[in-house]
């Protein structure tokens, strides 16, 4: 019965990570130590972004021992704990950005209920391009991967490069939000990736 229960458990934590993985928004915890507890896939793309790293081509996830925390987001990390008081509220959170290079970030202390030790950090992260990037050339290599795809493919992979939602491409495009979906779909399967962070890194090499 004990196993049966852990199978759906562990059934059930894979599908939270593919769903989470697939969110157009990053999710970072840090530990007090600045160690990365969890984080899904858009969280690396952002953090790369931020740190000025090249965008890997693979959609393997990334080890925890590899990752990378841009030091402006573990210094107000820092700051916020620094802040902390266990007999008070929880300090606010801070919000930091380069709105030149459409990256910001929210980031909160996350209390353990019932436990002892210092809280974790948890920052949600975004990474939208500025419109105006939209006419940047499109590298060979990004070329290569859009030619599997069908012209409509295209149109929606392109406005995925540039930062745009679900709902943003549809309405871009005067298609339905479910249209775009199955196309997002085939894209996936196309490219050999699993989610739109991916096909944002492939096609912005």
């Amino acid at each position: 019965m004990a196993s049966a229960v852990e199978s759906k458990l562990r059934d059930l934590l894979e599908l939270a990570q593919v769903v989470l993985d697939d969110l157009p928004v990053g999710l970072l915890v840090l530990s007090a130590h600045g160690k990365p507890l969890w984080f899904n896939r858009e969280a690396e793309v952002v953090c790369a972004v931020w740190n000025r790293t090249p965008l890997r081509r693979d959609a393997l996830p990334l080890k925890r021992a590899d990752f990378t925390v841009p030091e402006v987001l573990w210094k107000e990390c820092q700051a916020l704990l620094a802040a902390d008081n266990p007999a008070r509220a929880a300090p606010d959170a801070r919000i930091i950005g380069e709105a030149d290079r459409g990256l910001h970030a929210v980031i909160r202390l996350q209390r353990r209920p019932g436990r002892t030790g210092p809280p974790a950090c948890f920052l949600q992260l975004d990474y939208r391009r500025p419109r105006g990037d939209r006419d940047r050339p499109i590298s060979p290599g990004a070329l290569s991967l859009l030619s599997r795809l069908t012209f409509r493919e295209r149109e929606v992979a392109l406005r995925v490069r540039d930062g745009l939602t679900t709902e943003e491409i549809a309405k871009e495009l005067r298609r339905s939000k479910l249209t775009i979906k199955t196309q997002l779909a085939g894209i996936f399967r196309k490219l050999g990736v699993a989610n739109r962070s991916r096909v944002t890194a492939m096609l912005n090499r």
